[in-house]
C-alpha cells in the first residue's frame, strides 16, 4: 500500500496497473483512519485487484480451459472479429491475443450468472427461501457468501466446476438464510436440502472443492 498526503478533503483509493493499492489522503489524517477506510473498502479493493491482474495475463494457443469441468482448447484466429465459444474451442481473434484474460473473465462471468441465476431461483423456490440480490464476483478464495442483508454472492470461477458441485455451493449459501453459521443445525439443513435435490452427500462436494479449487483459477 502506497500512501500520499496532500491538501484534499477526502480519502481516495485506487489500484494501479501492477495491482498496488494507492491511497491519497488529506494532511493530518491518522494512520488508524486510513487503515480503517481501507478495511471498510476491502471487498471493492480485492475485486479491482483481481480484474487488473487478470488483464495482464497472457495465454498460449491450444492451452486448455475448463467449463463445467470439461476441457476446451484456446484457439487464435485471424478471420473473425468476434470472440466466441463453440463447444469445441475458445476462439479469440488474434489481434486481441493479449486481452484474452479479459475475454475469459467476461465469458465466465456471463455464463456463471446465466447458470446460477436459473438454479438458485429453482432451489430457492423449492425450499421457500427468499434472498434479495445475487452478485457474481471474481473472488479467488471464496466460492460463495451470504450476507446478513440476505444478499448472495458467487465467484464466477464456479462455472468451471461440475454442475452438481455448483448446486452444492448454491444450497450452502441458501441454507445460510436460515442458519447464519456453520453449526450442526446448519449442516443438517444442508444435507436435507441435498437429499431432496438428489445431490446426496454434501461432504463429497466440499472435499472436491478443497481439492480442486486451484484448478478453477486461470
Amino acid at each position: 500500500m502506497k500512501i500520499t498526503k496532500s491538501f484534499r478533503k477526502s480519502i481516495l483509493i485506487k489500484i494501479n496497473t501492477s495491482g498496488e493499492l494507492i491511497v491519497k489522503a488529506p494532511y493530518f489524517t491518522s494512520k488508524k483512519s486510513i487503515e480503517g477506510f481501507v478495511l471498510k473498502n476491502k471487498e471493492w479493493i480485492n475485486e479491482k485487484k483481481e480484474i487488473i491482474l487478470e488483464r495482464t495475463k497472457t495465454f498460449t494457443e491450444w492451452e486448455n480451459f475448463l467449463f463445467l469441468w470439461e476441457e476446451y482448447r484456446l484457439k487464435f484466429i485471424w478471420e473473425s472479429k468476434k470472440n466466441q465459444f463453440d463447444w469445441k474451442n475458445f476462439i479469440i481473434w488474434k489481434k486481441y491475443k493479449h486481452h484474452a484474460a479479459e475475454a475469459f473473465s467476461n465469458f465466465y462471468r456471463h455464463e456463471a450468472r446465466k447458470y446460477i441465476e436459473k438454479r438458485i431461483e429453482f432451489i430457492a423456490d423449492k425450499f421457500n427461501l427468499k434472498f434479495k440480490k445475487l452478485k457474481i464476483t471474481s473472488a479467488r478464495t471464496r466460492w460463495g457468501s451470504c450476507t446478513s442483508a440476505k444478499n448472495i454472492n458467487f465467484s464466477y470461477r464456479l462455472i468451471m466446476a461440475p454442475t452438481e458441485t455448483i448446486d452444492y455451493v448454491i444450497v450452502h449459501e441458501l441454507a445460510h438464510l436460515k442458519e447464519m453459521n456453520h453449526s450442526k443445525k446448519f449442516w443438517t439443513l444442508v444435507q436435507k436440502m441435498m437429499d431432496d435435490l438428489e445431490l446426496w452427500d454434501y461432504k463429497k462436494h466440499k472435499k472436491w472443492l478443497n481439492k480442486n479449487w486451484d484448478k478453477l483459477i486461470f
